[in-house]
């Protein structure tokens, strides 16, 4: 009876250990300078791009400094809607709150490039936003797939 009891208890406690092994898949850790650079060098621009102060941007999508532990933000002339942003959050409990902030950056814009140049709506509406892990990536370019592309290498290297 003791060897099956232990024979059961090991089996279980090996299914556990792969379970727990396999489901905490990892996401690596990255430089968000480096593929906000990456991202602003890959993707085809209408726009000239300048970089952000972060705080500023931070402010712009109502996001505390807090909340964000890197990040850097491209962001064009106004004359178009085209932004790069690649932001490391804190903490994962800080992931939904630079979510909510980029999804509200994307809902400001959209209000304002309806009044004066509608053609950057559509931009907006199918912009790139990728969480991985801790990182939100955001990117509005006319072909998003572009940015996936990039993002996809960084993160698989």
């Amino acid at each position: 009876m003791k060897k099956k009891l232990l024979g059961f208890v090991a089996v279980v406690g090996l299914t556990m250990a792969c379970l727990t092994g396999c489901g905490a898949s990892q996401v690596k850790t990255i430089d968000t300078a480096a593929l906000a650079d990456d991202l602003y060098g890959g993707v085809t621009w209408n726009d000239q791009l300048g970089e952000i102060e972060l705080n500023k941007a931070l402010t712009l999508y109502g996001i505390g400094s807090d909340s964000v532990a890197s990040g850097k933000v491209y962001m064009g002339t106004n004359a178009t809607a085209e932004e790069v942003a690649v932001l490391e959050a804190a903490s994962a409990e800080q992931v939904a709150v630079i979510e909510d902030g980029i999804e509200a950056r994307i809902d400001a814009q959209v209000a304002s490039f309806q009044s004066y140049n509608a053609e950057e709506v559509p931009k907006l509406e199918s912009a790139y936003v990728e969480t991985k892990g801790n990182y939100v990536i955001f990117c509005v370019c006319d072909d998003a797939s572009e940015a996936q592309a990039i993002v996809d290498a960084c993160f698989a290297e």
